[in-house]
């Protein structure tokens, strides 16, 4: 979280961006932090820590500077998308390609993708994280895996590395990989896994997604901090080198759903 107002990335996310827009319009108005306190009963130190994102600004402080600044109600609705969907911007604008892809390709190495994931693995995987609101971003992410169901669902080609099944809890190991032979039968998806045995491959450097939509291609690494959305050509191809590479280290879907159910079966 930054610790100035001058240091806040727009971009960084939400919240970030509301921080940004309230410095940016109090300055506009030449209004002091102090003043603009006198407007919402706050003291100047409260609306310098909104403005450095130290805190969040209640949302009926934000009504009423927009009702004074005549914003057109722009600070209630950042408030409102920060505090619902809290994720960075890249990751809203990959939940979007998502939505509208035609086809989808997605490099699992260390974690189960969420298009695949059980609420009991997502929820495991929210409280490692330290995820504020557990349950409802279980709830968003069941919500995303509407997209596989849907009517005109996109192809989806997943290359899953057993690592990833090895390492889930055992208690959860068995529902999670039924969920993914459950996925797998679907006609539009193609589920292949990766074995330990294929040894390193390029494939292994990390999660990433590869979208083909109507209008452009996109790519989205992801790490613990917040991901990288990946637009630029050169780098798409990479991805899909990876991709390609890692395909031909693969079981065929036939022997994958074999594993998996030898997985099952073995000890939990």
């Amino acid at each position: 979280m930054a610790t100035t107002a001058e240091s806040v990335d727009p971009m960084a996310g939400l919240w970030s961006l509301l921080a940004s827009q309230l410095r940016i319009l109090r300055k506009q108005r030449g209004l002091s932090q102090a003043a603009v306190g006198g407007l919402v009963q706050a003291d100047h130190k409260t609306v310098s820590n909104w403005e450095a994102e130290r805190n969040h600004p209640p949302v009926e402080a934000l009504r009423i500077l927009d009702s004074e600044w005549r914003t057109g109600g722009l600070l209630e609705a950042l408030h409102h998308y920060a505090n619902t969907m809290q994720a960075p911007a890249e990751f809203l604008a990959v939940v979007e390609y998502e939505a509208m892809a035609h086809v989808a390709r997605i490099n699992g190495v260390a974690f189960i993708p969420g298009l695949l994931q059980t609420p009991e693995y997502a929820r495991e995987a929210f409280i490692m994280a330290g995820v504020t609101d557990v349950e409802r971003q279980v709830a968003l992410r069941m919500e995303r895996q509407a997209v596989l169901t849907r009517e005109g669902p996109p192809y989806v080609s997943v290359l899953l590395s057993e690592v990833a099944l090895l390492i889930v809890p055992g208690h959860l190991r068995r529902g999670q990989i039924e969920r993914l032979l459950q996925v797998g039968e679907l006609p539009h998806v193609t589920l292949r896994l990766v074995p330990i045995d294929a040894g390193l491959q390029v494939g292994l450097e990390g999660d990433f997604y590869l979208f083909s939509t109507p209008q452009r291609e996109v790519g989205f690494l992801e790490n613990p901090a917040r991901g990288t959305l990946v637009t630029e050509t050169a780098d798409l191809r990479r991805l899909t080198v990876a991709f390609d590479r890692t395909s031909g280290r693969a079981l065929s879907p036939e022997a994958t759903r074999v594993r998996l159910q030898e997985l099952i079966e073995g000890p939990q």
